[in-house]
């Protein structure tokens, strides 16, 4: 009997390829999202030293022009956490988007290895059979001989 192949394999390693493709573009995403949440963290940081300072310097007495500054900066600050926020929530839609994409793959690649395995059994139950036919009439010959 001929050993079993699978006339989907082709598909199968073209559907774990395309997984693999889209796992390595989920971690690529998951690594900016990373390095959005550090450039928040940095902002925020930036933020509450700015405060600080400017805490200290009230309480040494500060112009009004300087007090003008901190004031605008720590505005355009607010801005900047505001628009890495809005990234940050962009980024985690876009990765959503992936993670689904990776699980529609993976279901995908399951059912066709499940497929697999059910042709793999039918294949192995048809060897069984052909063996215990083969078998039986090796036994069936030899039986027929020694009567001779």
């Amino acid at each position: 009997m001929k050993k079993f192949s699978f006339s989907l394999q082709k598909l199968l390693n073209y559907k774990e390829q395309l997984f693999d493709e889209e796992q390595r573009i989920l971690r690529e995403m998951r690594m900016v999202l990373a390095g959005l949440e550090k450039e928040l963290n940095d902002l925020r940081l930036d933020r509450a030293k700015r405060t600080t300072r400017y805490r200290e310097k009230v309480l040494e007495g500060i112009t009004i022009p300087e007090m003008d500054i901190h004031q605008k900066y720590m505005k355009v600050l607010d801005g900047y956490i505001d628009q890495k926020l809005a990234q940050i929530r962009f980024q985690q839609v876009v990765i959503d988007k992936q993670v689904e994409r990776v699980r529609e793959a993976k279901i995908e690649i399951s059912t066709i290895e499940k497929l697999r395995e059910k042709k793999l059994e039918e294949y192995n139950h048809i060897a069984l059979k052909k063996a215990e036919e083969f078998i039986e009439e090796y036994v069936t010959t030899q039986t027929a001989m020694k009567a001779v």
